[in-house]
């Protein structure tokens, strides 16, 4: 073994995690071959798997002595399951564990699944999840229930463990595999399931193509007459204008240009718009210009395959598809950005016997019996806060102004690609599905597809398209999601185009002053590295970079960044590299080089970057710019941006610690959620200028970091005494305090980047952190040489590329500091006299990490620095 775990690193990854599975099948419980079959599932993009390896690593070295090569082996093994498991496990599941209606709806359609048996012994069959459904099935009276996790050992996993805590682990088994599932048919069901639970359609998104693989997978297994769960999906949609989520899929080409003294960016408005988004429509001001309207119904009977008399999938050459045509009537003139449209699923079939008893007081997320819906009217203002798992789709459209009284006619279909548009087809209400079988169809995946035209025979107008037209969609399908709202961000464009200015400046100086004693001058070579779409590229050349060249490995940013170069006259004066910054040549005896054909010239005088993600370290600048400094810079070379700082507050907020902390039980304590606490996320990027958090302390700086600095470390941390306030703020207050002293629009209360106004109200005399967890907020702020800053604080931010992070403090500090500053909600007086909390902060790699040391105590009216 020990031979085993020295090559595995060295090994192709499949090859490796094939080896060590044989390895453990000898030692089972052998914490490093574990570990490394984790690292080899995640370098094959399998996220459960590698999730499962890491957490049975974690498990097994928990009791590790502190400062050993085990405790350091479980920290690394924890760090990955948070990692692996976020992308493996549904979107803000946390949120969706705390969400009651939703809940007790689903518990409600379940038990109507269940006791449609006429014989009292329903065998169920779940499909995907997390366990969840699996227990209430278990509760709601199911004899035996099977649960299908399709090579999702960490869903197996936690499918045991919940039917365990919660009393029912005799009658829950779980399947990995067809096979497994097959044979767990055999025995528990022989006459087929009576009811199956697609988990996977139960959610504000649904995978088509993978729904209708779980049901041909189920189909063999089904008894005649099986009841399905959801019956079936409503499309439901409205028109709506949105300039907030337009921002999102469109680039300002007049205010960047403005912004910038001329850059043209209308190229990107041809390449980068997508033709649709998920968004959560009630966090942005908008309009609906129509009311909503069912747009479509699938029974999702109809997606089960059949057989013909030949016993082929008839699915398999059927070239049909369900589509329904519906006019919507404009009711509020406006300009029509995007249809919103969601899904609401029927939890019980209207025609079963034992439906309408469980109608009675069932009510969903919209407000219906036995009904999910995300319907944005059933969740405003800060109501979608608390419930972030519930969002919506927008179909972008061209922002046609519409008048009241117009009619639109939106086409919703699900069908492959290869599905006919025609008007007749428009009008089938329902026919057979095609691409229902697991292996697909001659018309590719099924996916939900979109056409709206203006109606009214009399108009001119009349049938014109809405869609926004998408000319490169695969280029904009491989742009990162936030690319866009980042080049709106004229905070940001402003602060790198004076940064970059100023940098080039002292780099010119710097030039002037050794060509002066040296007696030879040369041009700064200037390097960037991620180039993105070229906008740092761009600003260079403007502010007077003869040459600059930049390295990006995306190939369809490439594209976009060529495009703006020709459109702004600078593609001879740069040149954009298809590579990583790692790959990057100097040429031989220029400092360092490998010799033959080199990028560089010789090392680079400048280095310009932006490798920031919302926590600041999460895109790797720390070791990229090392590797440069130690590979591509020349001794000195000047950096922009030159400097980091993190700034941070305590806080507390009550619907953060729900978004961030599952619940000891669900459904009135029948289902014990305890083993998903392990997998809840270390943090939360969100928009904090939108949340409930209360101040405790000031914002300050606690963590900065000198790029240019000769011993740039990976790791680093700083650990400083925060004064806590003398009452807990909101942080809307705080920002709208900033906006003032910035001399910026100011409101009563916080504006946020989207336009919507938070009222910025002091807490109530007592209770007012009851119920609240507490977390280090933070925020970053990028420095270039002569003093200039950018920030990411919530009053900086007019888009979303740049968020905030939330990281919860737990342990008996923090635990110490809540308790003393709940008395009257008071920080100076009441139940503990907290003056300050010390706090760490700190980074390793490639992410940002707090913890709280200590609470400061104040003795008779003066601060003493001894722990509580």
């Amino acid at each position: 073994m020990p031979k085993l775990a020295a090559a595995a690193p060295h090994l192709q990854p499949q090859h490796a995690a094939d080896l060590l599975q044989a390895a453990l099948h000898l030692d089972s419980r052998n914490a490093l071959a574990l570990f490394l079959l984790g690292n080899a599932h995640a370098a094959l993009g399998a996220h459960a798997a590698a999730a499962h390896a890491f957490r049975q690593a974690a498990r097994l070295t928990g009791d590790a002595a502190p400062d050993s090569q085990r405790h350091q082996l479980h920290i690394t093994a924890t760090e990955n399951l948070l990692l692996e498991s976020g992308h493996a496990l549904p979107a803000e599941w946390v949120a969706a564990l705390h969400d009651a209606p939703r809940l007790a709806a689903l518990e409600r359609g379940i038990a109507a699944a269940v006791q449609c048996d006429p014989a009292g012994d329903s065998r169920v069959l779940v499909v995907g999840g997390m366990g969840l459904e699996a227990v209430m099935v278990a509760q709601a009276g199911a004899a035996a229930v099977a649960v299908y996790c399709p090579d999702n050992p960490l869903a197996a996993s936690l499918v045991a463990e919940l039917a365990a805590g919660s009393g029912c682990p005799h009658r829950v088994a779980a399947a990995t595999s067809a096979a497994q599932l097959a044979q767990l048919g055999a025995q528990q069901a022989p006459a087929g399931y009576s009811a199956l639970v697609l988990a996977g359609a139960l959610g504000c998104s649904i995978g088509w193509q993978q729904l209708a693989g779980d049901l041909a997978a189920a189909a063999p297994l089904l008894a005649p007459g099986a009841k399905l769960l959801p019956h079936a999906v409503h499309m439901r949609g409205a028109l709506v204008q949105c300039p907030g989520a337009v921002a999102l899929n469109e680039v300002d080409v007049q205010a960047v240009q403005a912004g910038t003294g001329g850059l043209d960016l209308d190229a990107t408005n041809r390449m980068l718009p997508r033709a649709s988004r998920s968004v959560r429509l009630p966090t942005y001001p908008h309009t609906a210009l129509t009311d909503s309207a069912s747009l479509l119904t699938v029974p999702l009977s109809a997606l089960l395959p059949t057989t013909t008399n030949s016993g082929a999938d008839s699915c398999a050459s059927s070239r049909d598809m369900l589509a329904a045509a519906v006019q919507l009537q404009v009711g509020t003139g406006g300009a029509a950005d995007a249809l919103c449209w969601w899904y609401e699923q029927v939890l019980a079939d209207p025609a079963s016997p034992t439906s309408s008893t469980a109608h009675n007081g069932a009510e969903g997320a919209g407000g219906s019996p036995l009904r999910l819906s995300a319907d944005p009217a059933g969740c405003p203002g800060r109501d979608a806060q608390l419930r972030p798992h519930v969002w919506q789709h927008l179909q972008f459209l061209d922002h046609r102004q519409l008048a009241p009284g117009q009619a639109v006619e939106v086409l919703c279909r699900l069908a492959g690609p290869a599905a006919s548009t025609t008007a007749a087809a428009a009008r089938l209400q329902a026919v057979s599905l095609a691409g229902n079988n697991s292996q697909g169809s001659a018309t590719g995946p099924l996916s939900l597809q979109f056409d709206v035209r203006l109606g009214g025979a009399s108009s001119s107008e009349a049938k014109a398209s809405l869609l926004l037209q998408v000319r490169h969609a695969a280029v904009a399908a491989a742009m990162p999601r936030y690319h866009t709202s980042m080049l709106n961000d004229s905070l940001r464009t402003q602060a790198y185009r004076q940064g970059i200015a100023s940098t080039l400046q002292r780099a010119a100086d710097r030039s002037a002053a050794t060509a002066a004693a040296a007696g030879d001058a040369e041009a700064p070579v200037v390097l960037e590295i991620g180039s993105g779409s070229g906008l740092l590229c761009l600003l260079a050349c403007q502010a007077g970079a003869p040459r600059v060249l930049g390295c990006e490995r995306q190939p369809e940013l490439l594209e976009v960044a060529g495009r703006l170069l020709e459109a702004n006259g600078l593609a001879e004066r740069v040149a954009i590299l298809p590579k990583h910054s790692r790959a990057l040549t100097v040429a031989a005896g220029a400092g360092g080089g490998r010799g033959g054909a080199a990028d560089l010239p010789r090392r680079a005088d400048v280095l310009l970057h932006e490798i920031f993600g919302t926590d600041p370290f999460s895109e790797g600048v720390v070791p990229t710019l090392l590797h440069a400094k130690q590979h591509q810079l020349q001794p000195g070379a000047a950096l922009a941006p030159c400097k980091l700082h993190v700034v941070a507050a305590v806080a507390a907020s009550a619907s953060l610690h729900r978004l961030l902390r599952p619940p000891p039980a669900v459904c009135g304590g029948r289902v014990a959620t305890g083993a998903l606490r392990q997998l809840a996320p270390r943090k939360v990027d969100c928009l904090a200028g939108d949340s409930d958090l209360l101040l405790l302390t000031e914002p300050c700086r606690v963590l900065s970091v000198d790029f240019e600095d000769a011993e740039l470390a990976l790791a680093g941390s700083s650990t400083v005494l925060l004064e806590c306030l003398l009452r807990p703020l909101p942080l809307a207050a705080w920002l709208a305090a900033q906006q003032a002293a910035a001399g910026q629009a100011a409101q009563q209360g916080a504006t946020s980047r989207n336009g919507s106004v938070h009222q910025a109200l002091q807490p109530e005399e007592g209770g007012v952190l009851e119920g609240c967890g507490l977390f280090a907020v933070a925020w970053f702020e990028y420095e270039f040489s002569g003093g200039i800053v950018g920030s990411t604080a919530p009053h900086m931010q007019r888009t979303e590329h740049w968020q905030q992070v939330v990281q919860p403090l737990e342990g008996a500090p923090a635990d110490a500091a809540l308790a003393g500053l709940a008395g009257g909600g008071s920080c100076d007086g009441g139940g503990g006299d907290v003056a300050g909390l010390l706090l760490t902060a700190g980074y390793r790699v490639d992410r940002l990490w707090f913890e709280l040391e200590a609470v400061a105590a104040a003795v008779d009216g003066s601060e003493d620095d001894g722990e509580l």
